[in-house]
């Protein structure tokens, strides 16, 4: 039986909790919270020192705009909520499905040292490293196993969302540790929605045959050759199809194209936009 996008969006646990601390805002999930064995969060773009356009927590290193303002945002997201700055690890995306395996070893690259290796997807067991990963309408798909006490984050812009770099990672946790889907816990992050996300038509159209969901694609009468896709239900069907259950996954329900306040988008503003950043860690 085909997937039913509108069902499961329905169905499942919208999880979306914004949060501030020394004038930094984040995005969490409850769920998450719940969980004492890790720490996370999905930025908005207030509490920084970016100047307009970026104004003011860009996270986002291709930004045109100075080093020095980006590394200080970095640094006051790790004082607002208790990270150590040296720890982190920014991913280098590259809209695909390869996820790469950290260890405390890749401390500060992208940040303060070389870039890692072109990957879209971050996974780990070490309590030494913070995995982040950046966005600016993409999505992020955070799994945590209780068991194996390991941990993923995944950057999934809608190329990386038709290749499943979310089921790429929670089998890649399956990989590397053993963990046990069922066990699973995830989140899936903000982006652009289902009534702003326009693509041609034929794009549209191979969303609905990927994950063999009719409805994850809508037309509009007054946006011919165009189609509409649900990133969130293709995210749902990734995970659902790499074994994890439903009820053990939850969805961060903000569009970043019409918050203009919180998030930044580069549908809505092009290259002057920043970069929110999405970071797990285990405690």
């Amino acid at each position: 039986m085909p997937n039913n996008a509108a069902e499961l969006l329905k169905r499942v646990r919208s999880d979306s909790h914004y949060r501030e601390s020394q004038g930094v805002g984040i995005i969490v999930s409850e769920r998450l919270l719940s969980e004492p064995g890790v720490t996370h969060g999905f930025t908005t773009r207030r509490g920084g020192v970016s100047a307009p356009p970026f104004d003011s927590l860009n996270l986002g290193t291709s930004r045109d705009e100075p080093m020095e303002n980006i590394l200080a945002n970095y640094r006051l997201l790790c004082e607002a909520y208790g990270l150590d700055y040296d720890e982190l690890a920014l991913v280098r995306h590259e809209h695909g499905s390869t996820v790469l395996k950290l260890g405390s070893e890749h401390c500060g690259r992208g940040i303060s040292k070389e870039p890692l290796d072109f990957s879209d997807g971050l996974v780990t067991d070490d309590t030494g490293v913070t995995l982040v990963t950046c966005h600016a309408d993409c999505s992020a798909f955070f799994i945590y196993d209780r068991v194996t006490r390991s941990i993923g984050l995944a950057h999934a812009g809608w190329k990386g969302m038709y290749k499943r770099i979310g089921q790429r990672l929670a089998e890649r946790l399956t990989a590397e540790y053993g963990a046990d889907p069922k066990d699973m816990v995830a989140v899936v992050g903000p982006c652009i929605c289902e009534n702003c996300f326009e693509v041609e038509k034929e794009i549209a159209e191979d969303f609905a045959r990927e994950f063999d969901c009719p409805d994850i694609l809508k037309e509009k009468p007054e946006r011919p050759g165009k189609g509409y896709v649900s990133l969130h239900a293709a995210a749902l069907i990734q995970l659902m199809d790499a074994g994890l259950e439903l009820d053990n996954i939850s969805v961060m329900r903000h569009c970043t194209m019409e918050e203009k306040e919180l998030f930044y988008s580069y549908r809505r503003d092009g290259k002057d936009t920043g970069s929110m950043a999405a970071f797990l860690r285990l405690r």
